[in-house]
């Protein structure tokens, strides 16, 4: 059977990954749009452009740039930052597809990790679904979700799960559209859908000065995603950021793993090549 076409929206490692799979399973990439203000200095390299010319997919700046009389089986919206407009969904004829790093309805738009945090859910996930002319209101084709200790989260922390599980749904749509099924199509709850404007996640960091220890940490903890701004404290018209205490075991345990090994390849040392004490 022939593979799919696609035209791959997206910004972010996730979207790299995804370019990978459908490089390896030889689906048709015809485009790749790249969100044009995610070129970031920490994120590990090579990003979706870099990535996408080395292996020949044509990489564009914006969905202006595609051919208007572009036709695919699939336009994939990965991470991408911006809304995926009416001219390219309808570039696609089997279906305009988003992958979106919180299930929904419930966490759309902006600071679903953040506000996952902040609520204390008991169980998180991601969310594959059709897009229409919103941001995330079409309707579903499949929510995975997992369950969190979520006293033991962070924002970050929980980006990551997320993100583990949303490449894995990724294999899941890659598979159901290769074999030609009928894919899923599920109405959002209309009573359940929420969704988070950027300047509403901005006022949500500030943490109130008589707050108490535990939502001190809460915030801390929703809003700890380096580099960017932290949950702070306004004391007296100054920015007093807080990082969580988990976030520093975290840290430390980054910046020290390799302390042991640095200092045995200074002295030329292999503790494998020392063997075992005499017992």
């Amino acid at each position: 059977m022939k593979k799919p076409s696609v035209i791959l929206l997206g910004s972010k490692p996730g979207a790299v990954a995804a370019l990978a799979v459908l490089i390896k399973r030889e689906w048709c990439v015809e485009y790749v749009v790249v969100s044009p203000e995610y070129e970031s200095y920490w994120v590990e390299k090579p990003s979706l452009r870099e990535f996408a010319l080395t292996r020949n997919v044509k990489v564009l700046s914006s969905q202006s740039d595609i051919p208007e009389d572009a036709k695919v089986d699939f336009v994939i919206s990965y991470m991408y930052r911006s809304l995926v407009v009416l001219n390219t969904l309808n570039m696609a004829e089997r279906g305009a597809i988003n992958f979106h790093a919180g299930p929904l309805p419930e966490f759309g738009g902006w600071a679903f990790y953040n506000i996952a945090v902040l609520e204390r859910v008991k169980e998180y996930g991601c969310t594959c679904h059709y897009m229409d002319e919103g941001f995330d209101t079409g309707p579903l084709l499949k929510v995975e979700k997992f369950t969190v200790d979520i006293e033991l989260e962070t924002s970050f922390s929980l980006e990551r799960k997320a993100q583990l599980k949303m490449i894995t749904l990724f294999l899941e749509f890659c598979d159901m559209a290769e074999r030609g099924e009928e894919l899923p199509l599920i109405p959002q709850e209309a009573g359940a859908m929420r969704y988070m404007h950027r300047e509403e996640f901005e006022r949500l960091k500030e943490i109130p000065l008589d707050a108490d220890a535990e939502e001190i940490d809460r915030h801390a903890r929703a809003f700890w995603y380096p580099p960017y701004l932290c949950a702070f404290m306004n004391i007296n018209g100054n920015k007093i950021e807080i990082i969580p205490e988990i976030a520093k075991k975290e840290v430390a345990m980054k910046l020290h793993s390799n302390d042991l090994t640095e200092l045995l390849d200074t002295i030329e040392i292999d503790l494998v090549l020392l063997g075992k004490a005499d017992e």
